[in-house]
């Protein structure tokens, strides 16, 4: 999508958090990873494209302290500055069996990573970016009886921002997307519920079950927002506007962050209703 690889790309990404924790706490409810532990069991988990580590976070903030001895975390990812913020976050706050790797998902990772190993997998926000074949071969990793959950994005909430912040600026004016095109190019055929549905049934899950969330989220200051929303505009800017004048995305940042701050000022916080679609299945024994 955008430039995973930035080294301000951390930041931003931990921003978005805001948004996308919901959808982990979610996800790592529906995995019985606490029950599974209690029973005296060891978890081996693997958060997959795991970004600044959203989900290890609400990992560790379920799973009672005691337990933290049974368990090992891997988290993997593409981005060297997204893995040192998680390192950073994991020694901090203490964090025990927490590992990372940096994976390529647009490669062939099941040679990087043990077949048949972990108990739990985790990929959120990232299947639309990935190869169609990506949760078949996670799965392909999972121990028998092993459990895996995915989250993506199923609509674009600051639509109608973006398209008032293009009718702001100076002509002539970049291409404003409607919110279909937006959604296909963004979240592809993820953005279905059924899709999502189909692809765990696809990949031989058992119990797979998906659902809709909706969460209203306060994503930070117009500051912080606009700094958040840079991946999806750099990834719109590849698409659409690579043609135009220089300095357009920087353009565009500004009027959004204008308008927020019209609206709530420049200490406010960004209100925005996201919807998402979780789902989630186990590896047959």
């Amino acid at each position: 999508m955008a430039n995973f690889l930035e080294a301000e790309a951390a930041q931003r990404y931990k921003n978005a958090e805001k948004a996308t924790g919901p959808y982990a706490k979610t996800i790592v409810g529906q995995s019985g990873i606490v029950a599974h532990l209690d029973s005296g069991a060891e978890a081996n988990v693997l958060d997959f494209a795991c970004g600044t580590g959203v989900v290890v976070q609400k990992l560790y903030d379920t799973i009672p302290k005691e337990r933290w001895g049974q368990l090992k975390v891997l988290g993997a990812d593409i981005s060297p500055p997204m893995l040192e913020y998680l390192r950073a976050r994991g020694e901090k706050q203490g964090w025990m069996g927490l590992e990372t790797k940096i994976v390529d998902g647009n490669g062939d990772f099941t040679q990087a990573l043990p077949k048949s190993s972990f108990t739990h997998i985790f990929v959120t926000f990232a299947l639309n970016m990935l190869p169609e074949q990506t949760l078949s071969h996670l799965c392909s990793l999972l121990r028998p009886g092993g459990f895996i959950a995915v989250a993506t994005w199923s609509a674009m909430p600051w639509h109608s921002l973006l398209t008032r912040s293009i009718a702001l600026m100076d002509a002539p004016q970049p291409y404003p997307p409607s919110h279909k095109e937006i959604q296909e190019k963004l979240c592809g055929p993820w953005a279905a519920e059924s899709y999502v549905a189909q692809r765990l049934e696809a990949a031989g899950l058992q119990r797979a079950d998906t659902s809709t969330q909706k969460e209203s989220i306060r994503a930070g200051t117009p500051k912080v927002f606009i700094e958040s929303m840079q991946f999806p505009l750099q990834f719109m800017a590849k698409i659409w506007w690579e043609k135009e004048r220089n300095g357009v995305l920087e353009e565009l940042s500004d009027a959004m962050k204008g308008i927020v701050e019209n609206e709530i000022g420049e200490d406010g916080e960004v209100g925005m209703e996201f919807d998402g679609i979780v789902g989630w299945g186990w590896k047959s024994d």
